[in-house]
């Protein structure tokens, strides 16, 4: 090949290489500077058919975030999924893919719910895995065990099965000697009040006489009630969701069984637990504990605009979701990253929280420490009859 032409076909290569390398050097992002984002997004994990006052206690909150300028300047974003869809129950493997989803795709900072304990407990460590803090609206004590970026906002089903034992065996409120419970089948919160309130029923010197289990959906419990009302329990557990607690009420009562009912935080959903049946008279006298009280003294300001964004009062599961999302406010503003680990540790740091409820702080267990209500029915309403401390 002749030198003058070798050379210039080097010089073209040199030209080129050099183009290209200066090509490369203007697209290559720089990606040690992240892109500021316009919202920060939060999932929500709600069962259509379940309780859907969570969601909208949680928007509340954000709302008011919103309002006052968004978490560290960004607003806050929900991301809203439907674990239940055309399900009689809400289904945990759906949640799962749900918070995947969330996750892995819509790139939430945090999830607030799911409300069942069952379909926590499944969640629980694929939020852990992939590091996203989660709050739940369960109240199962085991659900946090499931992985450490999990908390509860609401009691913890234990204490609430010990609270509902010791007030039925006090001599000064229902003097109990015998109890029956009855629970739903598969159910971690319903199974985990049954277990605690009749573990503390026979360790303060109870009886429990009877222990029975129906199926989601069932609508005739004769044959449990049957073996139940052989037994004559002085008090009966109902351990269990709407409509089924209304429905077993009444079959208990057509039956003849005098107990006196009890219950916790599934019974909180007064619309169904006082609108199921014709007649309310089978729960006169029922009791049960629930976690939000209208009298509090954090509560009037949360009540006020609860009522006034939905023009009815607020029950146990919107507090439970405005809590879920004030909290992860105020870890964010107090963290001052959108660190999932950061918030993750400053939420469980959190002290002395007022919202819809009071918190005095997190335990070990990432469960809450504070104030249980003592509700009963009365006349057809459901008033507060004694507060429980922590």
């Amino acid at each position: 090949m002749n030198t003058k032409i070798f050379l210039t076909l080097i010089a073209i290569l040199l030209i080129s290489i050099s183009g290209c390398e200066r090509i490369r050097q203007i697209v290559t992002p720089d990606v040690s500077t992240p892109e500021p984002i316009s919202t920060i997004k939060v999932g929500v994990i709600q069962p259509s058919g379940l309780a859907p006052n969570f969601t909208r206690g949680a928007e509340l909150a954000r709302t008011q975030v919103n309002d006052a300028g968004g978490l560290l300047g960004i607003p806050v974003e929900f991301i809203v999924m439907d674990n239940q869809g055309d399900r009689e129950f809400p289904d945990a493997a759906e949640s799962v893919r749900i918070a995947k989803l969330l996750i892995e795709q819509e790139g939430v900072i945090a999830i607030l719910g799911p409300l069942l304990s069952t379909n926590s407990m499944q969640v629980g460590p694929v939020v852990t895995e992939l590091r996203r803090p989660i709050i739940t609206g369960s109240s199962g004590e085991q659900v946090t065990s499931t992985g450490e970026f999990v908390f509860i906002t609401v009691v913890p089903s234990s204490v609430q099965g010990m609270t509902t034992a010791q007030f039925a065996l006090d001599p000064t409120e229902l003097n109990a000697k015998t109890a029956a419970t009855i629970r739903q089948a598969g159910d971690v919160y319903s199974g985990a009040v049954a277990d605690a309130f009749a573990a503390n029923f026979q360790k303060f010197g109870g009886e429990l006489v009877a222990s029975e289990v129906y199926q989601h959906g069932d609508r005739d419990f004769t044959a449990q009630l049957t073996k139940i009302n052989a037994e004559t329990p002085d008090v009966l557990l109902i351990a269990g969701f709407n409509p089924e607690i209304p429905l077993l009420a009444a079959q208990a009562r057509g039956m003849g069984i005098m107990a006196t009912f009890i219950g916790t935080n599934g019974w909180d959903e007064p619309d169904k637990l006082l609108g199921t049946l014709d007649d309310n008279a089978p729960l006169e006298g029922s009791y049960f504990t629930r976690g939000f009280n209208v009298e509090s003294v954090s509560a009037p300001t949360f009540v006020e605009a609860y009522t006034a964004m939905y023009m009815e009062p607020p029950d146990g599961p919107s507090a439970w979701g405005y809590d879920a999302m004030s909290l992860l406010a105020l870890a964010i503003k107090n963290a001052g990253v959108l660190d999932p680990d950061a918030i993750r540790d400053t939420l469980a740091a959190t002290t002395d929280y007022q919202g819809a409820t009071a918190i005095s702080h997190f335990d070990e267990n990432r469960h809450p420490v504070k104030y249980l209500e003592l509700y009963t029915i009365r006349n057809g309403q459901i008033e507060l009859y004694k507060v429980v401390s922590p």
